[in-house]
Formats: C-alpha cells, sequence, structure tokens
C-alpha cells in the first residue's frame, strides 16, 4: 500500500500488506493505527472495548483512504463506521483496528475491498482495484 490518508492528509505510507476476502475489518500495525486515529480524532477504547478499537463521535466520521499504485481509493463512512459502542452512545467504532500479527505488515480486509472491485491475478502474481461504479 503506497499510503493511508486520514481527512485528505497523507498519514503513513509505504506500508506493506495482505488482502484478504475472509478478514472483515483492517488490521494494522499497532503503531500505525494509533498514528492514523490520532490524526483522525479517533479516541483508544482498548480498556473499554477490546485491545487496538478505536471510537469517533458518531456525528463527525472521519474520512480514511488507501492508496495503491498511485490511485487514492476511498473508504465509505458506512465501512469505516462499525456502529455505536452501544445503543444511543454518540461514539461509533471504527473499522481499522489495531493489532500485533507477527508480521509488520496490515491485513486489508472488508471495510476496505466493500468500496472497490478487485482483481486477483494469481498468474502475475499481482491485485489490482478500480472503482465502484
Amino acid at each position: 500500500m503506497d499510503s493511508v490518508d486520514g481527512n485528505g492528509q497523507p498519514v503513513l505510507s509505504n506500508i506493506d500488506s495482505v488482502i484478504d476476502t475472509g478478514t472483515t475489518v483492517v488490521i494494522g500495525v499497532p503503531s500505525d493505527v494509533a498514528t492514523l486515529y490520532e490524526a483522525i480524532g479517533g479516541t483508544d477504547a482498548s480498556s473499554t472495548l477490546g485491545q487496538g478499537l478505536y471510537t469517533f463521535p458518531c456525528n463527525s466520521v472521519p474520512s480514511v483512504s488507501f492508496t495503491f499504485g498511485g490511485t487514492s481509493f476511498p473508504i465509505s463512512k458506512d465501512t469505516f463506521n462499525l456502529g455505536s459502542v452501544s445503543p444511543g452512545s454518540s461514539d461509533c467504532v471504527g473499522g481499522i483496528v489495531g493489532e500485533d500479527i507477527g508480521a509488520s505488515l496490515w491485513v486489508v480486509g472488508d471495510v476496505f475491498l466493500a468500496n472497490v472491485y478487485t482483481v486477483f491475478d494469481l498468474g502475475n502474481t499481482r491485485v489490482g482495484f478500480a472503482a465502484l461504479a
């Protein structure tokens, strides 16, 4: 992944990543994810919701985009926002989670993939994305 942008500003760059249709969220290196949420106004909710989870005000869903091959692909607010912390809460849970998976890479799952067409080219060992029509 070339970069991760938050609210229109570059936050992270040159991120090793794998694309995984079997992963619901996007899993990132914990320190990277902390940097992203700091840039977009998120709050670490590890002590209340679970390790690596972050929240943000439901009435102010941040914009996040990933850049692959020089093309930026936005994550829709509907897929980034996993829903409110609890019924009636004004805080919502973000779809990018910090987790140490034993490797310094991101696992890009459905929170991103729901926003693009994806082609897996096994013969040339590459993945391509296109914007949804």
